[in-house]
C-alpha cells in the first residue's frame, strides 16, 4: 500500500502522534476527533485511522446515487447534504470533510456509523442492520427496517438490565462451526422521544441530536459489553394483530438476513456478492430467526420484552 496517497498521509501523521486512541469492534483505533462514546486504550499503532481530509475534489465531476458518489471493492466515497463528505478505504481509513460549524455529535454519528459499518465490510465481516443486547453470555439480536423498533427493543431489554452490545449496526466474526462472533461496538442508543420515554422511562429533554435538524436523540449508557459474544438469536420485528414468536425457516430466513445487510446496497460495486451469500447462509444455518409479531404502538413495549424474555429462557437455554 505504499502507492497510495491516504496511506503516505497517514504515515506522516503518525510522526506527529494521534491525540486519541480507542476500540471498537476489537481494533485499535487512532483518530484526530475525540470519539467519548469509545473506550480509550493507551498509545500504539493502529488498524483503524479517523481523520479530516480534503476530498471536495474527489466528488467533482462524479455522478451521485444517493448518498453514494463512488464505490470500489477497496474505497466509498459518500456525501451527506448539510454534512459533507466521508471516504473509507482498504478496511483501514475513514476520513472526512465537513464544515466546522457541524456539531460534534452529528459527525461522531456518521463516523461510527455508516463510516465504520462499511469499513467492516471492507474489513469481510457480514454487518447486519441490527440492535442487540446481551443475555447471560449469549447476544440477542433485533433486524427491521429503519425506523421499526430494533434501538427501542434493545432500549427496553437494557432497562431491564441487559447490557447493550450495539446499536444499528452488528458486525459479526464467522466461526468455522458455531454461530457467529458478535465484535462489541460502544454502549449508545439513538431514539425518539417517545421510545426514550416508554423504552427507558427518560426525558429528551438535555439530550443531544443526531442532527439539529433531527428529534431522534443519543442517549449513552454508563456501560456495555467488552468482548465478542456469539449470537444466539435474530428477531425480525413485524406487524401482527397478538405478540406471538415463530421461526423463520430456510428461503424464508435466509432473505429475511439479505433484507437487513447493512451494506446491502454496495455488494455488487465492492464485488462481494458471492462471499455476502455464504455467510448469510452460514449465519441462517447456525442461529434461529425468528419473526417477532407485534401490534403498532410502545403501549405494549413491556408485554413484548416480557415474550422475548420468556422465549429465550424457554427455548434457547
Amino acid at each position: 500500500m505504499t502507492d497510495n496517497p491516504v496511506a503516505v498521509d497517514v504515515k506522516a501523521r503518525l510522526r506527529r502522534g494521534w491525540p486519541y486512541h480507542y476500540t471498537i469492534y476489537g481494533l485499535h483505533v487512532c483518530s484526530d476527533v475525540p470519539l467519548p462514546e469509545l473506550k480509550p486504550v493507551a498509545p500504539a499503532e493502529g488498524e483503524v485511522y479517523i481523520y479530516r481530509d480534503v476530498l471536495a475534489p474527489m466528488a467533482e465531476g462524479l455522478e451521485r446515487q444517493g448518498n453514494r458518489l463512488r464505490v470500489t471493492p477497496t474505497e466509498a466515497l459518500l456525501i451527506y447534504d448539510e454534512v459533507g463528505l466521508l471516504r473509507i478505504a482498504d478496511g483501514r481509513y475513514l476520513t472526512y470533510d465537513v464544515p466546522p460549524e457541524l456539531p460534534d455529535e452529528t459527525l461522531r454519528v456518521l463516523l461510527l456509523g455508516i463510516g465504520l459499518g462499511i469499513l467492516m465490510h471492507q474489513r469481510g465481516h457480514l454487518v447486519l442492520h441490527a440492535s442487540a443486547v446481551a443475555m447471560g453470555d449469549r447476544v440477542v439480536a433485533f433486524i427491521a427496517e429503519k425506523g421499526h423498533g430494533k434501538s427501542t427493543m434493545a432500549a427496553a431489554l437494557h432497562a431491564r438490565g441487559y447490557p447493550l452490545v450495539t446499536d444499528d449496526v452488528l458486525v459479526l466474526e464467522e466461526q468455522p462451526d458455531g454461530p457467529p462472533l458478535v465484535l462489541p461496538a460502544y454502549p449508545q442508543l439513538k431514539l425518539w422521544p417517545d421510545a426514550l420515554a416508554q423504552a427507558m422511562q427518560t426525558a429528551p429533554d438535555g439530550l443531544p441530536r443526531v442532527h439539529p435538524a433531527i428529534e431522534k436523540r443519543v442517549a449513552r449508557l454508563p456501560n456495555g459489553v467488552d468482548r465478542p459474544l456469539p449470537l444466539a438469536a435474530l428477531f425480525a420485528l413485524r406487524p401482527g394483530e397478538t405478540i406471538q414468536i415463530r421461526p423463520l425457516r430456510g428461503q424464508e430466513a435466509f432473505l429475511e438476513l439479505l433484507l437487513h445487510t447493512y451494506t446491502r446496497v454496495l455488494l455488487e460495486q465492492t464485488r462481494t456478492s458471492a462471499r455476502h451469500l455464504q455467510q448469510v447462509g452460514h449465519l441462517a444455518r447456525y442461529v434461529p430467526v425468528l419473526a417477532l409479531e407485534r401490534p403498532p404502538g410502545l403501549d405494549l413495549l413491556p408485554d413484548v420484552v416480557a415474550a422475548v424474555e420468556t422465549f429465550v429462557r424457554r427455548e434457547l437455554p
